[in-house]
């Protein structure tokens, strides 16, 4: 061990002085030994102190509380406690009134004392502690109701508040204001799009004009669809043929980091994007003819709520079709792609990319015309989204960087 140096000293000094009050370096000098007493009465004071702290009742020695509030009318609130521990709790005869959303405390409008009685808990017991504020707070602001997402709460302790001795009860006054919610107007695809539902095949048409959240309602709707969809496409004089969705041709890492969003930090901004396999769009209308095709849909998260940078409400921005090379044997076979026949050779503009086995389509114009009145009719169909202009900025680059790599990010998984 070292030896006692002189700092060490000079360190217990200054605890002394400031716990007694006394000042060491006024007066005759001390010797060795009267301050080696000193020292260890200053020690001992600390442990002593030290040794109080720990034995009284704190979450940090595992002690432990259940607690709640119930709010009786004029000012005077009620405050179960169960004690949890093998000591007993002394609470104080102090708190702190706060407010939720904006931390700050509420200040006693009277410098009058809170009344307490009941603030002994035995251990493994429980009992209700009352609290009067009456006197020292403006009961009629506390009882003014505040907004949904506010409330006020308790700071209880029995040390002064110190940490791991101070606990949080939350407290009503009076029952918090409902704004009701006011949800939007969905804006169905043939009011989204009027013109391109017009290119869908006549018969089909109703199943895009009509739009439902009933689960039940929409698969009936979906199975009605399929059926005309098969009737239909029995007449056609052509080769139709159906796309795929092959597990190892995905999306891979190009390495690149794009900024879809400068607000969000560099490396959650793929987090931004997402990549699904879908059977529907956007509308949960049906993209093929069956269930058994389905598209690659590339994806924007629009946030719930403002400054969320991760999760959010699926948008499919960009519909990839997958055909095999070989079902194709004239430019005049037929793609069915929502509700609409087109030939190959319409489709070869279209055309991203291509290997020996497959060539994949960007077919997101057969979804929609217009970019912002598409993603606004998305938003219109929930009620938990946030959408503003750094939203729709970050949907335009997101949609923009794919649009125009989306080709050549296309691969197989081992490649």
């Amino acid at each position: 061990m070292d030896s006692f140096k002189r700092t060490n000293l000079q360190n217990i000094k200054d605890i002394f002085e400031k716990r007694t009050g006394v000042d060491l370096d006024r007066g005759k000098s001390f010797q060795p030994f009267k301050m080696a007493v000193i020292a260890a009465a200053v020690i001992l004071c600390c442990l002593s102190a030290t040794a109080f702290t720990f034995s009284l009742f704190s979450s940090l020695s595992g002690d432990d509380l259940g607690i709640s509030a119930v709010y009786e009318g004029n000012g005077v609130v009620s405050v179960w406690v169960e004690n949890r521990s093998d000591k007993d709790l002394h609470f104080q005869s102090a708190l702190k009134l706060m407010q939720w959303s904006t931390s700050e405390e509420i200040a006693p409008i009277a410098e009058k004392n809170v009344s307490f009685s009941g603030t002994h808990i035995p251990a493994h017991s429980s009992g209700t502690m009352t609290i009067d504020l009456s006197e020292a707070y403006d009961i009629a602001m506390l009882e003014t109701p505040l907004a949904g997402n506010d409330w006020y709460f308790f700071v209880l302790t029995n040390n002064h508040f110190a940490f791991g001795q101070d606990w949080m009860c939350t407290v009503d006054f009076a029952e918090p204001s409902v704004i009701p919610t006011e949800y939007p107007t969905p804006i169905t695809p043939a009011e989204a799009d009027a013109k391109l539902i017009e290119e869908i095949m006549e018969e089909l048409r109703p199943y895009f004009e009509s739009y439902t959240t009933d689960p039940a309602e929409r698969n009936k709707s979906s199975a009605e669809y399929l059926a005309l969809c098969q009737k239909l496409l029995a007449q056609v004089d052509g080769t139709i043929v159906p796309s795929v969705s092959p597990m190892e041709l995905t999306v891979i890492d190009s390495g690149q980091n794009p900024v879809f969003d400068s607000s969000v930090p560099m490396d959650m901004q793929l987090q931004l994007t997402g990549l699904h396999r879908r059977t529907t769009d956007g509308y949960d209308k049906k993209i093929g003819s069956s269930d058994m095709e389905q598209a690659l849909a590339l994806s924007a998260y629009i946030p719930q709520r403002k400054g969320d940078i991760d999760g959010g409400v699926d948008v499919p921005l960009i519909y990839v079709f997958t055909y095999e090379k070989s079902r194709i044997t004239a430019p005049q076979d037929y793609a069915f792609i929502r509700g609409q026949l087109a030939t190959f050779e319409q489709m070869e503009p279209y055309k991203i990319y291509e290997d020996e086995q497959y060539v994949c389509y960007d077919a997101s114009h057969l979804f929609y015309s217009d970019l912002r009145q598409y993603v606004e009719s998305m938003v219109s169909q929930k009620n938990d989204v946030y959408f503003d202009e750094q939203v729709w900025d970050r949907v335009q680059n997101i949609y923009s960087y794919y649009k125009e790599n989306l080709g050549t990010l296309l691969g197989h998984r081992d490649s």
